[in-house]
């Protein structure tokens, strides 16, 4: 699960890009969604309580997201179905495989931004770099890297 810190630094860094709607597909114990802008309509899914994101099919503008690591590929690609902007936490590594940039293309979208992040004392430490990635419909300008600040971690 995401600390809720690390959740709010990284929404606090979309902030001025977030409009209109925003979804929480993976809810899990909110960390998220109970942190998305107040001035947003928002809903949320979660498995565990019957509302599978993958049955989804309302558009929304915005998706942030700590998505299950299980299925990231089928995540992502119904994910680019319903918005125009999605954020999701994952090993930097996982945004930039052949499949993830052949499914971009496919869906019309580019990567308009990487927000590296260290990862949490309380997750399991690897060698892979951990980024907030923002996949934006119709991008296909320059990648956007920056760093998280202090870490936010609980």
């Amino acid at each position: 699960m995401t600390p809720a810190p690390l959740a709010a630094a990284i929404i606090t860094q979309f902030s001025e890009q977030l409009y209109g709607s925003i979804l929480g597909p993976a809810r899990g114990q909110g960390a998220f969604f109970d942190q998305f802008p107040a001035n947003l309509s928002h809903d949320w899914c979660e498995l565990a309580d019957g509302r599978d994101f993958l049955e989804w099919k309302r558009p929304v503008d915005w998706i942030i997201t700590n998505p299950p690591w299980s299925r990231p590929r089928d995540f992502t690609r119904h994910a680019m179905t319903v918005a125009d902007n999605t954020v999701r936490l994952a090993p930097a590594v996982n945004m930039t495989t052949k499949a993830r940039l052949r499914d971009l293309d496919e869906f019309g979208f580019g990567i308009a931004g990487l927000l590296l992040i260290d990862a949490p004392k309380s997750w399991p430490q690897s060698r892979l770099q951990l980024a907030a990635a923002h996949f934006q419909k119709g991008h296909r300008g320059a990648w956007q890297v920056s760093r998280l600040g202090p870490k936010a971690d609980a």
